[in-house]
């Protein structure tokens, strides 16, 4: 299962749905301003040290920007590579 947290509005977030969604991969989006998602986000920020979106978990996979990948293409070419494993 892919999970992306994402935050309204953000263009890399945007950018990552479509490519995905262009692909054919299911993904579930989790807006982490959201209130209902805060405690979900807190638990990835722990982990991450991250607060950049979006980040991309792929079964235990996490991808984080600046960490795991420079580009959104990246991020999708990654996303693909770790669904397949």
């Amino acid at each position: 299962m892919v999970r992306i947290y994402t935050i309204k509005g953000c263009p890399y977030c945007e950018e990552l749905k479509e490519l995905l969604t262009r692909d054919n991969v299911e993904f579930v989006e989790v807006d982490v301003s959201l209130e209902e998602n805060q405690k979900e986000y807190d638990k990835l920020f722990e982990i991450t040290k991250s607060d950049d979106v979006p980040i991309v978990k792929v079964g235990k996979q996490i991808l984080v920007p600046n960490v795991s990948f420079k580009t959104i293409e990246e991020c999708c070419e990654l996303t693909k590579k770790f669904l397949n494993t």
